[in-house]
């Protein structure tokens, strides 16, 4: 059984557009489907998730027979085993006075209280146990601890799809073969996101959890694993969440969210030139404009940066409540969308403003009668800037739309993508070089992974 297309019927309010614009062409019947990666991942061969290893086993403190287990036995095992860091924080969390502590120790803890309290509020997610929990809590990929893909990525140029699984493998498909290279290594740890280099057929950034491994994957190695001197290891203190280049694939820019660096990587001598705004703490996601002049920044407070990036100036958009969780620039690279935590709202920025503020371009408020509505979980939007694509957090489907970006943005719904009975989709992205219209790549949550052509005259031959 195929996924199917639902019509404007399944809308809130949208009965009056029709879906002619919208043409849904059966791959099997075309040569397309000659052309593009065969792709399923077996989802009973993926191990299951796993989770930080030393949580229960630092429960048990190794004591002698009737010896009594001290507030100052628990800080050395814990210094010992987990740092200094979680050591102090476990004394902040004891009544010292209770234990007699003499008057330094009971000073440096309220000094320690004190500059956490201050370090919440410039980096909100400082404090957060693991890299792991920060990468599910900001994912684009929805259950992205559990789906059996984590991430795709279409190279730019070349008919090329790499896509993370589960457990830490990538698997690069070329054409049409149901064959990929493997591309694993014991560094690449909770896989995040993936990004080809433009103008570069063969180089793969992978952001993990030990930084960014960036990857010279050879097209003729088919079938077999890299070795590990095709991989370039660029370093992070904590796990990345977003890896972007630029258009020309001359810098690569990288980012966490309990980091407050925006690191931009010249990767060629392995340097990193490290940008820092004090607000909003670290970054959740990047993606740099096609023009090249523009990074958009998203943070897990409650702000984003958009960097300018001839002068590596940053103006700051205050988001009302929560964070940005997706967004996604127009071709021209003059206008953004975007969608908070929050609301369900999709909202839009443009650089010819004559005011600061964003306007609301679509309201997903959740409805009986809506199948498609809710928090925004992911955006996706076509090269030519002429197809969207929404995923949300409590729904199965994906919501289509048609865009126009100029000169100001209108959406038009146009469908409803629905995978098989039990599917949810995980992932979703664009080919970049689709010829024919545009091509919407689906990671559904049984492993399968779909193709889905838009086929449409281009807005500027339309009459």
């Amino acid at each position: 059984m195929s996924s199917q297309l639902i019509g404007m019927e399944s809308f809130r309010e949208y009965s009056s557009f029709s879906t002619e614009d919208f043409v849904h062409t059966d791959l099997s019947k075309t040569h397309v489907e000659n052309q593009l990666p065969k792709v399923n991942i077996n989802v009973p061969v993926l191990p299951p998730t796993k989770f930080p290893r030393n949580e229960t086993a630092l429960a048990f403190i190794p004591i002698k027979d009737g010896e009594k287990i001290t507030i100052w036995k628990q800080f050395l095992f814990t210094w010992r085993t987990q740092g200094i860091y979680q050591a102090l924080e476990l004394l902040s969390q004891t009544d010292l006075k209770k234990y007699s502590a003499n008057q330094m120790t009971y000073g440096l803890v309220t000094l320690w209280k004190t500059v956490k309290a201050v370090q919440h509020v410039f980096m909100p997610l400082s404090n957060m146990s693991s890299g792991i929990d920060a990468v599910a809590m900001f994912s684009h990929t929805k259950d992205w601890s559990t789906s059996p893909v984590r991430y795709l990525a279409w190279h730019p140029h070349c008919n090329k799809l790499a896509v993370a699984t589960r457990d830490d493998t990538v698997l690069v498909y070329a054409g049409s073969t149901s064959t990929p290279v493997v591309v694993r290594h014991s560094s690449q740890k909770n896989i995040s996101s993936m990004t080809w280099r433009p103008l570069c057929s063969a180089q793969l950034a992978v952001g993990c959890a030990s930084g960014v491994a960036l990857w010279t994957v050879d097209p003729a190695s088919l079938g077999t694993r890299p070795s590990a001197s095709c991989l370039t290891h660029l370093p992070h203190p904590t796990s990345v969440n977003s890896v972007t280049w630029d258009p020309q694939g001359k810098f690569l820019a990288s980012g966490s969210p309990q980091d407050s660096s925006l690191y931009i990587w010249n990767v060629e001598n392995r340097e990193a030139t490290l940008l820092q705004k004090i607000r909003g703490g670290g970054y959740t996601f990047l993606t740099w404009s096609p023009t090249g002049n523009r990074l958009l920044a998203c943070t897990p407070g409650n702000v984003f940066k958009i960097w300018e990036t001839r002068t590596w100036s940053a103006e700051i958009w205050d988001v009302m409540n929560g964070y940005v969780q997706a967004a996604a620039w127009s071709p021209c690279g003059t206008k953004a969308i975007f969608a908070d935590s929050v609301q369900p709202t999709l909202y839009c920025v443009s650089k010819s403003s004559s005011t600061k503020a964003a306007t609301v371009v679509a309201d997903f408020t959740e409805t009986q009668t809506s199948e498609a509505t809710g928090l925004v979980q992911d955006l996706a939007w076509d090269p030519r800037g002429e197809r969207l694509a929404v995923t949300f957090r409590t729904s199965d489907y994906v919501a289509l739309f048609r865009t126009r970006y100029s000169p100001t943005l209108s959406l038009f719904p146009c469908g409803i993508l629905k995978g098989e009975p039990d599917e949810v989709a995980s992932a979703i992205q664009f080919k970049p070089d689709y010829e024919n219209g545009a091509l919407l790549t689906v990671a559904w949550s049984s492993g399968r992974i779909q193709h889905v052509p838009f086929s449409f005259l281009p807005q500027h031959l339309e009459t």
